[in-house]
């Protein structure tokens, strides 16, 4: 057998390779197909568009020459031939992940950042393996403040993909969202298939910060110090989350020392003022915390998303709203300020709205602490006001005393709704003021179920056999303020009456806590519910918390759906120092905002047995 023999066969094999891959039936032409993709791979836009272009020409139903003259059209920054080019793709093959994803790109380019991103979900749920595609799609949607939403996604790419990139790609999203419990077990993953990277060794440190691991986080830090040269740009980042481990540690000393190190980038050397404004505030250093703050503020053109909502917040929580609301509508990213401008809040503007959406924002517990404050608004009598949300809030909404519609966010874009109708619920804030709330707190506005209420009630009096019935939650997974506004389940319980059936509020399995906390309470009974999901169905949860005879929580959801409601008789364990959320001010009880919690408040950073004691003598 001749060599000219085995190179026809080899180059039939491969036709017919090429012609089952690309779908085309013409052994030459799959051929030619396939040389423009290598030719693409290999950075020769002129070659691979010539070469694409002649199966075009002879196959024009085929969707592969249209995916690469897109992508060269892409590389050569030409949006309007790139869109030409994918939506013929796209035509062919509506699901095809390449052109989806290629469709995407060109709408950046085109400036179309909402088509862009739903485009690039799209691609992710086809299958695409398109790491810049992911990058693009991670730093758009945390643009958007949608960085949670964009980690889910990218966490099925991946899955797919296995590879420490991908990983680490995702619990990047999942941190900007500050969905720390989702960060860090993607945090670990990026570390357990690449462990040498730098990048990946201090994703691993922030996964130790999210499970609040402080200790293990210090080593860490320290170990990873001795390795990195001074002049390593790393370090700055090593740094930060070192002294935020100090701080949570209640070492605050060590922490503020960390401002002595030598930093590089400004945005940590910013990052570290803020820290040392919640150290400040541990120690009630108002004056200081008020120094720091600012200092942070104008360290950075523009100030940054989160100082100026750190500064907003802390002005707020000093009493401050007409300082604070300005600096506090800075949280929001500038894409979302050009779509809902601050503006939109402004009291000349809101006097002649018939018609206005509220998008929600931030947590389920600031919503609830949010929404009420739509009642002080210079709204006109008979001004239509819908709440924009997840699916979870609706019945909850829908049965509020505040004379609120509700729409989910995706039904939105069908509403024909102008940009000037739309507000962020947070902007309601411009508002309020110590004097209004005093005057009118704002909880009680929500009603739960009447029936299901009942139904709960006398399902949990019968398990108590005349004892109380009292719910309690004592987590919080916050990784900067969760370990000071947490306590453990035993101490907390050591707070609760003699033989009373104790309700299980807290998110999250807790099988093991309960067992053990069981074993020292033995009078007690600890019950979790499995008829009620808190994360899945708010309305449920709200009917829960009206059957306790009394709840006990530290500041979480829990506290805020028992505000909302009016419970009467909750009782919220305040931490001392920063940890204090700013809806509830410095001192102070029943709480400023709702009107109806109890606020049992630490007088020692840490030491949770004075509250426990108030809340024993009940």
């Amino acid at each position: 057998m001749t060599q000219t023999t085995l190179s026809r066969r080899d180059r039939r094999a491969r036709a017919a390779k090429a012609s089952k891959y690309y779908g085309i039936a013409d052994g030459a032409a799959a051929l030619t197909m396939h040389k423009a993709y290598e030719a693409l791979a290999e950075a020769d836009g002129p070659k691979a568009a010539r070469l694409a272009h002649e199966v075009c020409q002879t196959h024009p139903a085929n969707r592969h020459p249209w995916l690469v003259l897109g992508t060269v059209a892409l590389d050569r920054r030409e949006a309007e031939a790139a869109v030409q080019f994918f939506d013929r793709a796209l035509l062919i093959a509506p699901t095809d992940a390449m052109g989806l994803a290629g469709l995407g790109k060109a709408r950046v380019l085109k400036a179309d950042i909402f088509a862009a991103i739903d485009l690039f979900a799209q691609a992710i749920e086809r299958g695409s393996e398109d790491v810049p595609m992911a990058r693009l799609y991670a730093d758009l949607m945390g643009r958007l403040d949608r960085s949670t939403t964009a980690g889910r996604n990218l966490r099925k790419m991946a899955q797919r993909m296995k590879t420490a990139e991908m990983w680490l790609i995702t619990a990047d999203a999942f941190a900007s969202g500050e969905s720390n419990a989702e960060a860090a077990p993607a945090y670990e993953e990026a570390a357990r298939l690449a462990p040498q990277p730098l990048s990946n060794r201090i994703g691993l440190l922030k996964a130790k910060l999210f499970r609040q691991d402080y200790q293990g986080l210090i080593a860490g830090a320290d170990a990873l110090l001795s390795e990195l040269e001074e002049t390593n740009a790393h370090r700055d980042d090593v740094v930060t989350l070192r002294m935020a481990a100090l701080r949570a540690l209640g070492d605050i000393p060590r922490a503020l020392e960390t401002l002595s190190h030598r930093f590089q980038d400004p945005a940590q050397f910013q990052r570290a003022l803020g820290f040392s404004a919640n150290c400040h505030l541990d120690r009630e250093a108002f004056h200081e915390a008020h120094i720091a703050f600012r200092e942070a503020l104008h360290l950075v053109d523009g100030g940054g998303l989160w100082v100026k909502r750190a500064y907003g917040t802390f002005l707020m929580g000093q009493g401050d709203f007409a300082g604070g609301a300005p600096y506090y509508a800075g949280r929001q990213p500038e894409a979302n300020r050009r779509r809902i401008p601050y503006e939109n809040s402004e009291p000349d503007r809101l006097t002649g709205r018939e018609r206005l959406f509220l998008v929600d924002e931030q947590g389920i517990g600031d919503q609830l602490a949010l929404l009420p404050i739509i009642d002080r608004a210079p709204l006109p009598p008979g001004a239509k006001v819908t709440f924009v949300g997840e699916a979870r809030m609706k019945p909850l909404i829908e049965r509020c005393g505040l004379g609120v519609d509700f729409a989910e966010t995706t039904e939105v874009d069908k509403m024909n709704v102008a940009p000037e109708e739309m507000i962020f619920v947070g902007d309601l804030v411009r508002y309020l003021s110590v004097e209004a709330l005093a005057e009118q707190p704002l909880g009680g506005y929500l009603r739960a179920d009447a029936a299901r209420v009942e139904t709960i009630r006398a399902r949990y009096r019968e398990m108590a056999q005349g004892g109380p019935v009292v719910g309690i939650a004592w987590h919080s997974s916050d990784p900067i303020t969760g370990a000071h506004r947490s306590l453990a389940l035993e101490t907390l319980l050591t707070s609760l009456p003699e033989g009373a059936l104790v309700v299980n509020l807290q998110y999250g399995a807790r099988e093991a806590e309960l067992a053990q906390a069981a074993r020292t309470r033995p009078d007690l009974t600890l019950f979790d519910d499995p008829e009620i999901d808190q994360l899945a169905n708010l309305d449920g949860f709200a009917a829960q918390i009206m059957a306790l005879d009394r709840v006990v929580s530290i500041d979480n959801t829990t506290a805020h759906v028992c505000g909302a409601l009016g419970h009467p008789d909750s009782h919220v364990l305040i931490p001392k120092g920063a940890a204090c959320m700013w809806y509830w001010g410095r001192h102070g009880s029943p709480d400023r905002w709702y009107g109806n919690l109890r606020l049992h408040r630490q007088t020692q950073l840490g030491d949770w047995s004075g509250p426990l004691s108030e809340i024993a003598a009940l």
